[in-house]
């Protein structure tokens, strides 16, 4: 039987069993779509458009592999690439399991990236999980580093949720990396989720209980009685027991982040007059905060 081989789209080369499967040059089964003329005369191969999209995805990441060994021709092709595209490689990389060089120096060039470069966040949402979810430590620090330098305003908002979830250790470190940022931003946005829960609140309690009712007088009109009824209830009232206040959530929170010697009570709004007085000395003290992020990041590029 004559087999007539036509490969729509570029990738590892395949080969045809006599079943429709396709096996790599490895001996590993890959999935492809087989459409064959009943006569069996020719055998068409095609990739799917995400098996499509993702070679182009390991094509762009092996040629950022390359820019690291110091290949040329792979730093004038990664050069040429959009910066969508190469923040899309970074960000996916970044996120990824394990360490490597590889991963270390994608989280620290997704760190010089401004906000004009990043207008979809996708660069900032991969720092913002390696910092919070990422059990490496020291990649931690590096994304913590990373979201310092970009002093972005749309950080804290991506921080925030990992504090009300129910594993300490992620919520430690969002509250780590929103101390690492600093700046007034963080402390409006915590603000203003506080202020969502701040005050007594409505309280919940269940009543268990029978109502009975009863003829407690009559009054004689003519040949006809006019009775009075009355009811009265019996039963038990339980208040719902409270197992976590959100708002004590956000004031430890804050406490934590907020410089030492800032005392104040649980109350948003006096947080909020704090802000406002020290906004300026706020603002400064992330701009060294910056700059000691921005030495974190290089001390990591001498290596």
């Amino acid at each position: 039987m004559n087999l007539k081989l036509a490969l729509m789209a570029s990738g590892p080369i395949l080969c045809a069993s006599a079943f429709g499967m396709g096996v790599d040059v490895g001996g590993n089964p890959a999935p492809v779509n087989v459409a064959a003329k009943d006569d069996a005369d020719d055998l068409r191969i095609a990739y799917s458009k995400d098996a499509a999209k993702k070679n182009d995805h390991d094509e762009k990441l092996e040629v950022y592999r390359g820019t690291l060994a110091g290949n040329s021709a792979a730093k004038k092709t990664w050069s040429a690439l959009k910066t969508a595209d190469r923040t899309e490689v970074l960000a996916d990389l970044a996120k990824s399991s394990g360490e490597s060089p590889a991963r270390t120096h994608a989280i620290k060039d997704l760190s010089t990236l401004s906000p004009s470069e990043d207008p979809d966040g996708k660069a900032l949402t991969a720092l913002a999980q390696v910092a919070v979810a990422e059990k490496d430590g020291a990649l931690r620090a590096l994304a913590r580093a990373g979201l310092a330098m970009r002093q972005d305003d749309r950080t804290p908002k991506l921080l925030v949720p990992a504090l009300c979830g129910g594993n300490v250790l992620v919520r430690d470190n969002a509250a780590a990396a929103l101390k690492a940022i600093g700046g007034p931003r963080v402390f409006e946005v915590i603000i203003e989720h506080w202020k969502e829960f701040w005050g007594e609140g409505n309280r919940g309690f269940v009543f268990i209980g029978q109502q009975r009712s009863y003829v407690s007088d009559y009054d004689i009109n003519g040949d006809s009685y006019d009775p009075t009824v009355r009811t009265f209830l019996t039963g038990i009232c339980l208040d719902v027991k409270s197992l976590k206040v959100e708002g004590d959530i956000w004031y430890k929170t804050i406490r934590e982040i907020a410089p030492d010697d800032v005392k104040l009570p649980e109350n948003p709004a006096a947080w909020q007059k704090w802000v406002d007085k020290d906004r300026e000395k706020l603002a400064a003290d992330a701009e060294k905060k910056r700059g000691a992020a921005r030495e974190a990041l290089a001390a990591v590029r001498d290596e």
